[in-house]
Protein backbone atom coordinates (compact mmCIF):
# COMPACT_ATOMS: atom_id res chain seq x y z
CA UNK A 1 0.00 0.00 0.00
CA UNK A 2 1.20 3.57 -0.77
CA UNK A 3 0.06 6.97 1.04
CA UNK A 4 0.20 10.17 0.69
CA UNK A 5 0.89 12.71 3.84
CA UNK A 6 0.00 16.00 2.83
CA UNK A 7 1.39 18.70 5.34
CA UNK A 8 -0.82 22.23 4.92
CA UNK A 9 -0.46 25.46 6.68
CA UNK A 10 -3.34 28.54 6.12
CA UNK A 11 -3.55 27.34 2.71
CA UNK A 12 -6.02 29.17 -0.32
CA UNK A 13 -8.88 27.93 -0.24
CA UNK A 14 -9.31 25.09 -2.08
CA UNK A 15 -5.58 24.49 -2.53
CA UNK A 16 -5.58 21.24 -0.51
CA UNK A 17 -8.77 20.24 -2.28
CA UNK A 18 -7.50 20.59 -5.68
CA UNK A 19 -4.39 18.67 -4.11
CA UNK A 20 -6.58 15.62 -3.39
CA UNK A 21 -8.52 15.63 -6.27
CA UNK A 22 -5.38 15.69 -8.18
CA UNK A 23 -4.22 11.93 -6.60
CA UNK A 24 -7.21 10.18 -7.24
CA UNK A 25 -6.57 7.26 -8.33
CA UNK A 26 -2.78 7.24 -7.40
CA UNK A 27 -2.82 6.37 -3.63
CA UNK A 28 -4.67 4.10 -1.50
CA UNK A 29 -4.39 6.44 1.36
CA UNK A 30 -4.17 10.01 2.10
CA UNK A 31 -3.23 11.87 5.05
CA UNK A 32 -3.36 15.30 5.32
CA UNK A 33 -2.19 17.30 8.14
CA UNK A 34 -3.05 21.15 9.04
CA UNK A 35 -0.75 22.84 11.23
CA UNK A 36 -2.67 25.89 10.52
CA UNK A 37 -3.63 27.93 13.65
CA UNK A 38 -6.96 27.92 13.92
CA UNK A 39 -7.84 25.40 11.53
CA UNK A 40 -8.15 26.45 7.73
CA UNK A 41 -10.95 24.59 7.52
CA UNK A 42 -10.26 22.12 4.55
CA UNK A 43 -13.10 20.28 2.76
CA UNK A 44 -13.14 17.95 0.34
CA UNK A 45 -15.79 15.47 -1.14
CA UNK A 46 -16.72 12.55 0.92
CA UNK A 47 -13.83 9.65 0.31
CA UNK A 48 -13.11 7.06 2.63
CA UNK A 49 -9.56 6.92 1.48
CA UNK A 50 -8.78 10.32 2.92
CA UNK A 51 -8.32 11.80 6.34
CA UNK A 52 -8.15 15.24 8.38
CA UNK A 53 -5.92 15.66 11.01
CA UNK A 54 -6.15 19.14 13.00
CA UNK A 55 -3.44 19.00 16.02
CA UNK A 56 -4.87 22.49 16.83
CA UNK A 57 -1.31 23.77 16.87
CA UNK A 58 1.70 24.24 14.21
CA UNK A 59 3.42 20.85 15.05
CA UNK A 60 5.97 22.01 12.66
CA UNK A 61 7.04 20.26 9.14
CA UNK A 62 9.41 17.68 10.74
CA UNK A 63 7.17 16.66 13.52
CA UNK A 64 3.70 16.49 11.53
CA UNK A 65 5.60 14.32 8.99
CA UNK A 66 6.97 11.99 11.74
CA UNK A 67 3.41 11.64 13.02
CA UNK A 68 2.02 11.24 9.79
CA UNK A 69 3.87 8.55 8.23
CA UNK A 70 3.62 6.68 11.39
CA UNK A 71 -0.30 6.80 11.49
CA UNK A 72 0.12 5.44 7.79
CA UNK A 73 2.45 2.64 8.73
CA UNK A 74 -0.35 1.67 11.38
CA UNK A 75 -2.74 1.96 8.72
CA UNK A 76 -0.70 -0.61 6.53
CA UNK A 77 1.30 1.85 3.80
CA UNK A 78 4.48 0.61 2.81
CA UNK A 79 5.51 3.65 1.43
CA UNK A 80 4.81 7.48 1.90
CA UNK A 81 4.66 9.91 -0.68
CA UNK A 82 5.33 13.59 0.82
CA UNK A 83 3.67 16.80 -0.72
CA UNK A 84 3.50 20.43 0.39
CA UNK A 85 0.35 21.73 -0.45
CA UNK A 86 1.55 23.69 -3.42
CA UNK A 87 2.98 20.92 -5.20
CA UNK A 88 0.97 20.07 -8.16
CA UNK A 89 1.79 16.46 -8.81
CA UNK A 90 1.44 14.57 -12.63
CA UNK A 91 -0.64 12.23 -13.40
CA UNK A 92 1.50 9.53 -13.45
CA UNK A 93 3.75 10.98 -10.58
CA UNK A 94 3.36 7.60 -7.53
CA UNK A 95 3.52 4.77 -10.32
CA UNK A 96 6.75 6.55 -11.87
CA UNK A 97 8.32 6.95 -8.48
CA UNK A 98 7.32 3.39 -7.59
CA UNK A 99 8.49 2.35 -10.95
CA UNK A 100 11.82 3.46 -10.06
CA UNK A 101 11.83 2.31 -6.90
CA UNK A 102 10.75 -1.40 -8.01
CA UNK A 103 13.86 -1.76 -10.37
CA UNK A 104 16.37 -0.52 -8.06
CA UNK A 105 14.95 -2.96 -5.22
CA UNK A 106 15.21 -5.61 -7.63
CA UNK A 107 18.85 -5.10 -8.29
CA UNK A 108 19.98 -5.75 -4.29
CA UNK A 109 20.36 -1.68 -3.84
CA UNK A 110 18.85 -0.60 -0.45
CA UNK A 111 17.08 2.53 -1.43
CA UNK A 112 15.30 4.74 0.94
CA UNK A 113 13.57 7.29 -0.67
CA UNK A 114 12.59 8.20 -4.67
CA UNK A 115 11.90 11.73 -6.02
CA UNK A 116 10.87 13.31 -9.34
CA UNK A 117 12.37 16.08 -11.14
CA UNK A 118 11.21 19.15 -9.16
CA UNK A 119 10.16 21.80 -11.98
CA UNK A 120 10.06 25.59 -10.08
CA UNK A 121 6.51 27.26 -10.82
CA UNK A 122 8.07 30.69 -10.83
CA UNK A 123 10.80 30.44 -13.48
CA UNK A 124 9.21 27.14 -15.12
CA UNK A 125 12.85 25.58 -14.71
CA UNK A 126 13.57 22.31 -13.89
CA UNK A 127 16.07 21.21 -11.01
CA UNK A 128 18.89 19.15 -11.67
CA UNK A 129 19.67 16.07 -8.94
CA UNK A 130 22.74 16.90 -7.39
CA UNK A 131 26.09 15.07 -5.83
CA UNK A 132 27.82 17.66 -4.02
CA UNK A 133 31.43 18.21 -4.10
CA UNK A 134 34.12 20.67 -4.30
CA UNK A 135 34.78 23.38 -6.74
CA UNK A 136 31.50 22.50 -7.55
CA UNK A 137 28.58 20.20 -7.00
CA UNK A 138 27.67 17.52 -10.17
CA UNK A 139 24.67 18.69 -11.25
CA UNK A 140 23.14 15.75 -13.05
CA UNK A 141 20.16 16.11 -15.67
CA UNK A 142 18.50 13.55 -17.97
CA UNK A 143 15.48 12.02 -19.79
CA UNK A 144 14.59 8.50 -18.80
CA UNK A 145 15.67 6.43 -15.85
CA UNK A 146 17.13 7.60 -13.09
CA UNK A 147 20.60 8.38 -11.05
CA UNK A 148 21.53 8.16 -7.19
CA UNK A 149 22.24 11.89 -5.57
CA UNK A 150 22.73 13.11 -2.21
CA UNK A 151 19.51 15.35 -1.35
CA UNK A 152 15.74 14.85 -2.39
CA UNK A 153 13.67 17.34 -1.09
CA UNK A 154 10.78 16.45 1.09
CA UNK A 155 7.87 17.53 -1.06
CA UNK A 156 7.32 14.78 -3.92
CA UNK A 157 9.74 12.15 -1.97
CA UNK A 158 8.37 8.61 -2.18
CA UNK A 159 9.73 7.24 1.41
CA UNK A 160 10.54 3.17 1.73
CA UNK A 161 9.24 2.75 5.04
CA UNK A 162 11.49 -0.33 5.53
CA UNK A 163 14.06 1.93 5.01
CA UNK A 164 12.21 4.61 7.43
CA UNK A 165 12.39 2.15 9.80
CA UNK A 166 16.54 2.15 9.95
CA UNK A 167 17.29 5.51 9.63
CA UNK A 168 14.96 7.25 12.28
CA UNK A 169 12.13 9.63 11.99
CA UNK A 170 13.02 13.38 10.72
CA UNK A 171 14.42 15.88 13.50
CA UNK A 172 11.59 17.08 15.22
CA UNK A 173 12.95 19.73 17.33
CA UNK A 174 14.57 21.39 14.32
CA UNK A 175 10.48 22.25 12.83
CA UNK A 176 11.27 23.47 9.32
CA UNK A 177 14.63 24.09 7.61
CA UNK A 178 16.79 22.00 6.61
CA UNK A 179 15.17 18.71 7.73
CA UNK A 180 14.91 17.11 4.75
CA UNK A 181 18.85 17.67 4.20
CA UNK A 182 19.56 15.75 7.47
CA UNK A 183 17.81 12.98 6.77
CA UNK A 184 19.09 12.53 2.81
CA UNK A 185 22.25 13.03 4.66
CA UNK A 186 21.69 10.45 7.46
CA UNK A 187 20.54 8.18 5.11
CA UNK A 188 23.30 7.83 3.12
CA UNK A 189 25.60 7.95 5.74
CA UNK A 190 23.97 4.18 6.70
CA UNK A 191 24.38 3.29 3.05
CA UNK A 192 21.07 3.91 1.64
CA UNK A 193 20.64 5.22 -1.98
CA UNK A 194 18.34 8.30 -2.70
CA UNK A 195 16.91 7.80 -6.00
CA UNK A 196 16.40 10.50 -8.58
CA UNK A 197 14.33 9.53 -11.48
CA UNK A 198 14.00 11.50 -14.75
CA UNK A 199 11.14 10.78 -16.03
CA UNK A 200 8.50 12.08 -13.58
CA UNK A 201 8.03 15.72 -12.74
CA UNK A 202 6.19 17.76 -9.75
CA UNK A 203 5.50 21.58 -9.98
CA UNK A 204 6.57 23.51 -6.50
CA UNK A 205 6.78 26.82 -5.71
CA UNK A 206 10.07 27.13 -4.10
CA UNK A 207 9.62 29.77 -1.36
CA UNK A 208 8.42 33.64 -2.38
CA UNK A 209 10.84 35.26 -4.95
CA UNK A 210 11.59 38.93 -4.96
CA UNK A 211 14.29 41.41 -6.48
CA UNK A 212 16.82 43.57 -4.52
CA UNK A 213 16.85 46.08 -7.05
CA UNK A 214 13.46 47.53 -8.98
CA UNK A 215 14.26 46.64 -12.83
CA UNK A 216 17.34 44.59 -12.28
CA UNK A 217 17.34 40.85 -12.57
CA UNK A 218 18.76 40.32 -8.77
CA UNK A 219 16.30 37.69 -7.65
CA UNK A 220 16.03 36.33 -3.90
CA UNK A 221 13.59 33.87 -2.28
CA UNK A 222 12.33 36.55 0.51
CA UNK A 223 11.95 34.93 4.35
CA UNK A 224 10.94 37.35 7.36
CA UNK A 225 13.01 37.31 10.93
CA UNK A 226 11.53 34.15 12.51
CA UNK A 227 12.19 31.92 9.61
CA UNK A 228 15.50 33.57 9.25
CA UNK A 229 16.78 32.70 12.39
CA UNK A 230 15.65 29.11 12.26
CA UNK A 231 17.33 29.05 8.82
CA UNK A 232 21.29 30.31 10.76
CA UNK A 233 20.11 27.83 13.65
CA UNK A 234 19.59 25.05 11.59
CA UNK A 235 22.24 24.79 9.11
CA UNK A 236 24.60 25.22 12.02
CA UNK A 237 23.06 22.25 13.63
CA UNK A 238 23.58 20.39 10.32
CA UNK A 239 27.44 21.54 10.38
CA UNK A 240 28.11 19.75 13.26
CA UNK A 241 25.53 16.68 12.59
CA UNK A 242 27.41 14.79 10.03
CA UNK A 243 26.90 16.81 6.84
CA UNK A 244 29.34 16.46 4.24
CA UNK A 245 32.30 18.85 4.09
CA UNK A 246 31.86 19.45 0.80
CA UNK A 247 28.18 21.22 1.54
CA UNK A 248 29.35 22.91 4.65
CA UNK A 249 31.60 24.60 2.43
CA UNK A 250 29.64 25.53 -0.10
CA UNK A 251 26.64 26.44 2.24
CA UNK A 252 29.05 28.91 4.76
CA UNK A 253 29.47 30.79 1.50
CA UNK A 254 25.97 30.87 0.99
CA UNK A 255 24.90 31.76 4.48
CA UNK A 256 27.89 34.93 4.29
CA UNK A 257 25.95 36.22 1.20
CA UNK A 258 22.24 35.66 3.16
CA UNK A 259 23.92 37.50 6.10
CA UNK A 260 25.14 40.65 4.23
CA UNK A 261 22.25 40.65 1.70
CA UNK A 262 19.52 40.41 4.93
CA UNK A 263 21.13 42.69 6.88
CA UNK A 264 22.28 45.69 4.27
CA UNK A 265 19.49 45.60 1.85
CA UNK A 266 16.12 44.00 2.93
CA UNK A 267 13.78 45.12 5.33
CA UNK A 268 13.49 44.77 8.20
CA UNK A 269 17.53 45.31 8.02
CA UNK A 270 17.51 45.20 12.00
CA UNK A 271 15.62 42.69 12.86
CA UNK A 272 16.60 40.12 9.86
CA UNK A 273 20.27 40.98 11.59
CA UNK A 274 19.25 40.43 14.90
CA UNK A 275 17.58 37.41 14.43
CA UNK A 276 20.38 35.62 12.01
CA UNK A 277 22.97 36.42 15.04
CA UNK A 278 20.76 34.71 17.31
CA UNK A 279 20.41 32.11 15.06
CA UNK A 280 24.05 31.60 14.58
CA UNK A 281 24.73 31.87 18.39
CA UNK A 282 21.91 29.11 18.83
CA UNK A 283 22.97 27.22 16.03
CA UNK A 284 26.70 27.13 18.31
CA UNK A 285 26.09 26.80 21.92
CA UNK A 286 22.94 24.50 21.79
CA UNK A 287 23.32 21.06 20.99
CA UNK A 288 21.28 19.92 17.94
CA UNK A 289 17.91 18.84 18.52
CA UNK A 290 16.61 15.56 18.08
Amino acid sequence: MIGALIIAYHPPPGQVESLIDSLRGQLDQVLVIDNSQPASGIKWADNSESTLLEPGTNLGVAEAINRGVARLANSGCKRVLLLDQDSVPASDLVAGLARCMDQALGEGRAIAAAGPVIRDQDSGQDAPFLRFGLPRNQRLRGSQGSVSCDFLISSGCLLNLDAWQQIGPMRSGWFIDNIDLEWSFRARRQGFELLGCFDVHLDHAIGETRFLLPGHRLPYRHHGPARLYTMMRNRLWLYRSGAPWSWIIRDSLRAAIKFICFSLLVRPRLANAGAMLRGLRDGLVRRPAA
